[in-house]
This record gives C-alpha cells, sequence and structure tokens, in this order.
C-alpha cells in the first residue's frame, strides 16, 4: 500500500495525508513485565500483556488515514511470535503446553496484528526484541537515533506527538522515614512514591555504549529496585516531554505554536504517572499537553482498559475529517463512555454481588431454547439498566456521568409489583398468548409451589434485544407493545415494564419483591441499588483519567492530530 493514502470523508472529500509534512508523529509502545516475556522461552508467559493491542491501534491509525511512516512502533512483535513458533514445534525446554494450542494464539495473535504485520519490514516493530526497553522510548520521543535507519519523532520538527503505551504498572515507595521508627515506609503520595511502566528488556547502560542512559535513573528514587532498568518512571516520562517543548532549530521559541502532545498510558495504577501535572509547584512542559490514563493511581487497570474504546473513536473521528469539530475533551467524554458500556461486566458484578431479589432468584424461570433456571431475569435487567446509564446523552458538557434513571426505575418496578405480575389461578400449563394471532408461550414466566404463575413484565423487551441485530431495531426497542401502541422514541433507551399490559388476557395481580443484601452484616436488608452502584464505581472500578492544560482547549482533533502545521 502507498505511504499516500488516500481516504474518502463524507465531510471534506478525498484527502492525502502526506500532503502535510508537518503532521503528527504517533509512537505505538508494547512494554511487558521481564519476568513474564524478557528472559529464555521456559520462562515466558504463554499470553503477551500488549501485542494484540499494539496490532489493533496500528489498525484504527492506518484506517483513518495516517501513513504508516508516520507510525514508531516499539513491541515484541517478532519476539513474541517466535516464541510462540517454538511453542508450535514443541521446541520449548520442559514445554508443559500442547503445540496446538501455541497455534492457535499465533493465529489469534497474527490476526489481531494482521496489517502490521503486512505493512513492517521483515514482520518485526521498529523497534523488537532486545530494543523494547525504557530508553529506545525516551530516545525516540527526544529524536536520538540509535542507528543509520532509526525510526525517531525528528527533534527538528514542531509537528505534534502523540504516544500510547501498554503494559503492567504498579508504584512503589521513594523514601522511608527518618528519626524514631525509620524504614517505615511513607504512604503514597506523589511527594513519596514513584509510579512506573514494566518494559521486557533492561536500558542499556553507559556502559553499552547508549550516552543518553548514562544518568537516565540517576534523578528518579528507584529505592534500591533491583530490576528499575527494566521500568519507565514517571519522573523520566515529564523529562521526555520537556524535551519534546524545546525548540527546534527552524523555529522561534517566540513564533511557534505550542507543540501539541497527545498521550494515552494504559496499564495498573497508570493515573499516578500523571500526578506531576496536578503539582501546583512542579514546572510544567512548555506543550499544549493532554494526557490520559487508564485507571487511578491505586487501582489496576481491567484487560484492554481504556485503550481499544480510545482507539476506537480516534479512527472514527479523524475518519470524519476537516468538518469535524471535536475536540480533545469531547474525544476523551465519548471514549470514556464506550469503555464504561463495554466494560459493564466487573460493575454488574459487584452489583450483584451486593445485591439480590431472594423471591426471584429461588424461582426456576422458563425462556424458550434456555434449560429452565438458565435465564434470570435480575442478570438481564441490571444487565440492561447498566447500558442504558452510559448510552444516555450526558446532562450537560460538563458532566460525563452515567444516568442512573434506568436503575433506580428498575427498583421502583420491582418493590412495587410492576417488573413482576402474578397468575391469580393455579395451572399446570405454562400461560401463553396470542402473537400475530399465533399461540405461543409466554417468555420469562416461573411456576410458585402453589401452582401460580409469576410473569416477568420485561420479556417482550427482552425479546426484541435479541432479535434487534437483524431486524434493524434499538438495543432496548420492544418488538411490539401489546396492545398495539406505537412505541415512543424516548422508551427505546429506558427498561420497559408493561405491568398489566404483559398478557392481558390473564387474571394477574402485582408481584412485589424486596431487593436485599444477601450476605454479610447487612444480610436481608434493603439496599439502595444507586446509592450501592455509585460506591462501586467510586471504590471498585478502573475509571480512565485526563490531565490538559490551556493551551490545548477548544482546538478540533483533526487540526491537532492530521493538518497541524508549524507556524499555523
Amino acid at each position: 500500500m502507498a505511504a499516500a493514502e488516500v481516504f474518502s470523508s463524507a465531510d471534506c472529500g478525498p484527502v492525502r495525508l502526506s500532503d502535510h509534512p508537518n503532521g503528527a508523529w504517533f509512537v505505538l509502545c508494547g512494554g511487558e513485565a521481564q519476568s513474564l516475556q524478557g528472559g529464555p522461552y521456559a520462562t515466558r508467559e504463554f499470553v503477551h500483556t500488549s501485542i494484540p493491542f499494539v496490532g489493533e491501534a496500528y489498525a484504527a491509525l492506518r484506517s483513518a488515514g495516517v501513513p504508516m511512516e508516520r507510525i514508531i512502533t516499539i513491541a515484541q512483535l517478532d519476539d513474541y511470535l517466535r516464541y510462540l513458533r517454538s511453542g508450535v514445534a514443541e521446541a520449548i525446554p520442559d514445554q508443559q503446553i500442547p503445540g496446538h494450542y501455541y497455534q492457535e494464539q499465533l493465529d489469534r495473535t497474527s490476526a489481531s496484528c494482521a496489517r502490521w504485520l503486512a505493512e513492517s519490514e521483515g514482520g518485526r516493530a521498529d523497534y523488537d526484541h532486545a530494543d523494547v526497553n525504557a530508553a529506545t522510548f525516551m530516545n525516540v520521543l527526544a529524536g536520538k537515533r540509535t542507528g543509520a535507519e532509526s525510526k525517531v519523532v525528528p527533534a527538528d520538527s514542531d509537528a505534534p506527538v502523540f504516544f500510547g503505551l501498554y503494559s503492567h504498572g504498579d508504584s512503589h515507595a521513594a523514601k522511608r522515614e527518618g528519626g524514631e521508627g525509620a524504614g517505615e515506609v511513607v504512604p503514597h503520595s506523589y511527594h513519596s512514591a514513584e509510579w512506573f511502566i514494566h518494559f521486557p528488556y533492561p536500558a542499556p547502560g553507559a556502559e553499552e555504549g547508549q550516552n543518553n542512559a548514562t544518568d537516565m535513573y540517576d534523578f528518579v528514587a528507584t529505592e534500591g529496585q533491583s530490576n528499575h532498568r527494566n521500568l519507565l518512571y514517571a519522573t523520566q516520562i515529564r523529562l521526555a516531554l520537556h524535551a519534546l517543548a524545546s525548540p527546534s532549530s527552524s523555529s522561534s521559541s517566540a513564533s511557534r505554536k505550542k507543540r501539541p502532545v497527545i498521550s494515552l498510558l494504559n496499564c495498573c495504577r497508570s493515573g499516578g504517572l500523571l500526578e506531576f501535572m496536578r503539582r501546583p509547584s512542579a514546572i510544567q512542559p512548555d506543550l499544549a499537553l493532554f494526557l490520559m490514563c487508564s485507571s487511578q493511581g491505586h487501582r489496576d487497570s481491567l484487560v484492554s482498559g481504556f485503550w481499544s474504546a480510545f482507539f476506537s473513536e480516534l479512527r472514527d473521528t479523524l475518519r470524519r475529517g476537516s468538518g469535524s469539530d471535536t475536540d480533545m475533551m469531547q474525544l476523551f467524554f465519548v471514549a470514556e463512555r464506550r469503555y464504561h458500556r463495554e466494560n459493564k461486566y466487573e460493575a454488574l458484578n459487584h452489583l450483584k454481588e451486593a445485591a439480590f431479589s431472594y423471591d426471584i432468584w429461588q424461582s426456576e424461570f422458563h425462556f424458550s431454547g434456555a434449560r429452565v433456571g438458565n435465564v434470570d431475569p435480575w442478570h438481564l435487567d441490571l444487565t440492561a439498566a447498566l447500558t442504558t446509564a452510559w448510552e444516555s446523552e450526558p446532562a450537560s458538557d460538563n458532566d460525563n456521568g452515567p444516568d442512573w434513571t434506568a436503575l433506580e426505575r428498575l427498583q421502583q418496578s420491582y418493590e412495587t409489583g410492576g417488573a413482576f405480575r402474578v397468575t391469580t389461578k393455579p395451572s399446570a400449563q405454562r400461560p401463553t398468548h396470542l402473537v400475530r394471532g399465533v399461540t405461543q408461550p409466554i417468555e420469562g414466566v416461573a411456576q410458585l409451589q402453589d401452582g401460580r404463575w409469576v410473569l416477568w413484565t420485561r420479556s417482550r423487551q427482552h425479546l426484541g434485544e435479541r432479535l434487534s441485530g437483524t431486524a434493524g431495531r434499538s438495543p432496548l426497542q420492544p418488538l411490539e407493545s401489546s396492545n398495539g401502541r406505537p412505541v415512543h422514541e424516548n422508551e427505546k433507551t429506558q427498561l420497559l415494564f408493561e405491568g398489566d399490559e404483559v398478557a392481558p388476557e390473564l387474571a394477574t395481580q402485582p408481584y412485589r419483591v424486596r431487593i436485599t443484601a444477601w450476605k454479610g452484616s447487612n444480610a436481608g436488608r434493603s439496599v439502595d441499588l444507586v446509592e450501592t452502584i455509585k460506591r462501586i464505581y467510586a471504590d471498585k472500578i478502573a475509571i480512565p483519567g485526563q490531565v490538559h492544560n490551556r493551551h490545548i482547549e477548544g482546538r478540533s482533533v483533526h487540526e491537532l492530530l492530521r493538518s497541524h502545521a508549524r507556524g499555523t
């Protein structure tokens, strides 16, 4: 594929990205812990943390029209694939996993990195094998070549820079208390801790000919970490940003526009890596900065984390071309909501652990195509309510939080008898109703011990959700209302408990159920679902974050990353 790729946009027509010599540079870096992927094959883990996600990001950028010569990759692409091929051949010492599993993993990884592999030289990242280290990352951003063919962000350019780094992350204490009680670790804060990102290979030392590594760690409080040369510290990232802010040789600091730098650090505890931007006394890099993280400084990130959601939204935004006025804050908000929609399973599991309805839990519900009792309306209702919370429009431009109205309505419907009805008479047969003139069993029903039947009143909407993939309906739109009335537009993103309309031909009455804690000291006590989910997100869920300065506010993503020109 030619480097001067042409893509189409409904807003701006054909655009040739290489017509912009000062367009953005994109650095994609995939790290990994040394203990997992940096040693002999016999010590390595079967699954690589970052390679598939770097492949995903590369494909997203290329699909958006970013030229491949503007993308720099630092990752174990060839290194990891060689390891997998050795596993396929069962040539790894003391190999415990059969070769066919390595083949399956090789196929999955190759598929995730298909475009990257097709466009790379020899199936390698720009920096591969032992070059996947912290010094390489610093060199690339600083424009320091380690070889004639080294690909780096040009040191004499004011072009925008984006860098994304996917790896493991953590922190350690930077100092200990002195005096009485010496040796006690100071509680973590930016005053007393260092956050870092793992790399599989160590940064070379000065004795190995890497001049930049001479004192690369001299100014970092490594606190005796034996493997510190495998770590990239927040202090070093800040130094790299200051290097990017240095005036280029081709423009004066007085006349040039502040260089835009955007980053995404996707690793556990990544929020701590950005704490320097929040320090009132810290000297900030002279850049237009927008820095993102996948979690708080004290919390582990989810697998894929914010990374997949962000690159999907970035791709779509860039594809819209110059007609899009989306700025970085808006892009972050959209990506954050996508992240929460696509990763709601963790919040869902915590909520199900904190609250349940005993009456519904003990019932065995009938759904066509599933074993009796295998489908749980409580699970379906909570899933739909969490989905709706993140699909609803934000309350304002400054409030990107979820709308918990659906969850509030769920609780109200359960407790008032709107979510379930119960037949007034016992019957040995599963209840039926007419659908387009055909008698069919009612979905979502459970028989009580006295022979009466409990009817879930959102079953018709659930059926709409199951069939919406081919019917073109909203994920929460029912196939039709029982009385034939049209579905109002604002109902399509609500939980539609139909009450006595679910089966008007049957004699039913409200079936009220309680929502309570199911274990612990509060077992059996009523639970407020909205307050509970708020605590879950505050205390247990990895929340993406961002820090930025005023120099980047209001500037469109297209301006920042596609057609930025020096002095404009």
